[in-house]
C-alpha cells in the first residue's frame, strides 16, 4: 500500500489535539444554544472596551473595583443564527455579535429577542455601536463614545468625556460629570449634569438640559434644535456670555442678563446676547422650529 494512504500516528494525534483544543473553547464560551459567556481579565488601570451589536439590546454597568470584564449573551434564537467574534490584547476587550445575513426572511414573532450584558470595572474608556436595539451604560468613569441606529439610549453616573450619536430614538444622560456632545436625529433628549463644556444638537424631538449646580463652563459650548421643544435650565452662579436666537416659536428667557443686544420680532424670531453674571466662556443656543424656555435653577 502506498505510504501516503495512511496517516502517521503523529500527525493524527496532533490533528485530535487540535480538535480537542477547539472543543474546550467552545464550551468554555458557550454554554447552551441560547446562551454565550465569557470573562476577560485586565489590570488594575483604566480598561478598555469595544463592543458592536446588530439586532440585540446592549446593557453595560459597572463592577465596581473588579479586575475583570464579563460579557453574557442571551437569546430566544439559536446562536448558531449570529457571528460572534472577540478578542482581547492587554486590557483591551473587543466583542462584536451581528446576525448571519439571509437572503429572504419575514419575521413574524415579536418574541424574539437577544440582549448582551456586560460588567466592567468602574474606570473603562468604552467604544459602543448599537444598530438596532436598546442601549443603557451607568457607574463609568472613562471616554465613553456611543452610536445607536435604532434604539433608546439611556446612561446613568458616568464621569468623563461623553460622546453621543443616535438616529431614531430616545436619549438620556442622567447625572454626569465632565464633557458632552451629544447629536439626536429622531427622539426626544434628556441631560442633566456638571459639565464643563457642552455640545447638544437635536434634529426632530424635545430637548430639556439641566446644568448641574456648581457647573462652570471652561470651553464654548452651544445647544442646537431644529424641531421641537427647548427647556434650559442653568445654576444661579453660572458666568457666561449668552446667545441666543429662536425662528418660529415663543422665548421665555428669565436669566439676569447683562443685554448687549436685543431683538424680537415677529417675523424674524427672537435674538439677545448678553453676559450671565461676570460672563465668560461663549454659549450659544439656537431653535429654528419650536417654544424655547431657558432658566435659572
Amino acid at each position: 500500500m502506498p505510504s501516503f494512504a495512511t496517516p502517521s500516528i503523529g500527525f493524527a494525534a496532533t490533528v485530535a489535539a487540535i480538535v480537542l483544543a477547539s472543543t474546550s473553547t467552545v464550551v468554555f464560551a458557550q454554554s447552551s444554544d441560547h446562551e454565550w459567556q465569557k470573562v476577560y481579565a485586565v489590570g488594575g488601570g483604566t480598561a478598555s472596551l469595544t463592543v458592536e451589536t446588530g439586532d440585540s439590546g446592549l446593557e453595560i454597568h459597572s463592577c465596581g473595583d473588579c479586575k475583570e470584564i464579563r460579557v453574557h449573551v442571551e437569546s430566544t434564537q439559536n446562536l448558531s443564527e449570529y457571528v460572534i467574534e472577540e478578542h482581547q490584547e492587554g486590557d483591551h476587550v473587543s466583542f462584536t455579535i451581528k446576525e448571519k445575513p439571509h437572503a429572504f426572511r419575514v419575521q413574524w414573532n415579536a418574541s424574539r429577542r437577544t440582549k448582551v450584558s456586560v460588567e466592567t470595572p468602574a474606570k473603562l474608556d468604552l467604544d459602543a455601536k448599537v444598530a438596532d436595539g436598546n442601549l443603557s451604560a451607568q457607574d463609568l468613569t472613562g471616554k465613553v463614545q456611543v452610536r445607536s441606529g435604532d434604539g433608546s439610549v439611556e446612561l446613568n453616573n458616568i464621569k468623563g468625556d461623553v460622546h453621543l450619536v443616535a438616529s431614531d430614538g430616545s436619549v438620556s444622560l442622567h447625572n454626569a460629570i465632565g464633557t458632552v456632545d451629544a447629536r439626536g436625529s429622531d427622539g426626544s433628549m434628556k441631560i442633566d449634569g456638571q459639565f464643563t463644556m457642552v455640545q447638544l444638537q437635536t434634529s426632530d424631538g424635545n430637548l430639556d438640559f439641566t446644568l448641574s449646580p456648581g457647573s462652570q463652563l471652561t470651553s464654548a459650548s452651544q445647544i442646537k434644535s431644529s424641531d421641537g421643544r427647548v427647556s434650559i435650565r442653568l445654576p444661579q452662579t453660572l458666568s457666561a456670555d449668552m446667545d441666543v436666537a429662536t425662528g418660529d416659536g415663543h422665548l421665555n428667557c428669565t436669566l439676569p442678563l447683562t443685554l448687549d443686544h436685543y431683538n424680537s420680532r415677529e417675523s424674524s424670531g427672537h435674538h439677545l446676547h448678553g453676559h450671565l453674571n461676570n460672563g465668560g466662556v461663549p454659549f450659544s443656543i439656537r431653535a429654528s422650529d419650536g417654544n424655547v424656555s431657558i432658566t435659572t435653577l
